[in-house]
């Protein structure tokens, strides 16, 4: 089944260097495991779909968002797809209505689950400090956050205070961490009462315990970073996932 969607990136798992914004398209599905089923019957539909979009040819990539720090929910898992551009999008999804076996099943949660919810989002990779792959981790830690402009404030604005502090940030030694921006596009029952989620991405648990251990030392000797950004935008409402890439089918891109 087309399983359930993702990245984040391979968002970041997947993605070379981001001098500016780069704008994809995700989608999300909430999911719950039907009776019997385990996350690794997720896992094992979700490859059987990479490899029916890698022999066709579609350009999309897939990853299961499991809740670390996520508060009450109401599903087990979220499955989160891209595409590197609108045109990839329709293509796979053509591709996949058309043509693959359990296109039909419910909430595209394949035979594993059910997903009652969907959502697509315009997703701009904003920065990144690398992390040699050998260093990577299979499972990785991602935070999501709501955020609000500021009157008067563009997100490209925003985008490039980031790139600033983040250069700033490797420059101090942190490292395995990319950034996006996900801006609302389609399945949203109502407006969203925020501009854009804020998406970190660590590529490894010990980078993510590196940042957590001196991002306060950091930013106490650079109190103009965090300065810059409070007067462009407000976020809040964070939550943590652990991020597992399922199949990679983007072109051009690194694990």
């Amino acid at each position: 089944m087309r399983g359930i969607v993702a990245f984040f990136m391979a968002l970041a798992s997947s993605f070379t260097a981001a001098q500016e914004m780069t704008e994809m398209r995700s989608e999300f599905f909430y999911c719950t495991l039907n009776d019997g089923k385990t996350l690794e019957d997720v896992r094992e539909q979700s490859r059987q779909y990479g490899k029916f979009s890698k022999e066709n040819g579609t350009h999309y990539t897939q990853a299961i968002l499991t809740p670390m720090h996520a508060g009450e929910t109401d599903y087990d898992y979220i499955t989160w797809g891209t595409w590197p551009d609108g045109k990839a999008m329709y293509e796979e999804w053509g591709s996949f209505a058309n043509n693959f076996d359990g296109a039909n099943d419910e909430g595209t949660g394949g035979t594993a689950s059910t997903c009652r919810n969907s959502i697509a989002t315009f997703f701009n990779l904003v920065a990144r400090i690398p992390m040699d792959a050998n260093e990577r981790d299979k499972k990785r830690p991602v935070q999501f956050s709501r955020c609000s402009l500021n009157e008067g404030v563009t997100l490209d604005q925003v985008a490039a205070q980031e790139v600033k502090n983040v250069k700033q940030m490797e420059e101090a030694g942190f490292k395995g961490l990319a950034i996006a921006y996900h801006v609302p596009y389609m399945g949203f029952n109502r407006a969203p009462d925020f501009d854009f989620v804020m998406n970190y991405y660590w590529y490894s648990f010990d980078a993510r315990a590196h940042a957590a251990q001196n991002y306060g030392a950091f930013a106490a000797e650079n109190p103009e970073a965090q300065e810059a950004m409070d007067e462009l935008v407000s976020c809040e409402g964070t939550s943590s996932f652990v991020f597992e890439t399922m199949f990679n089918n983007l072109p051009d891109t690194e694990g």
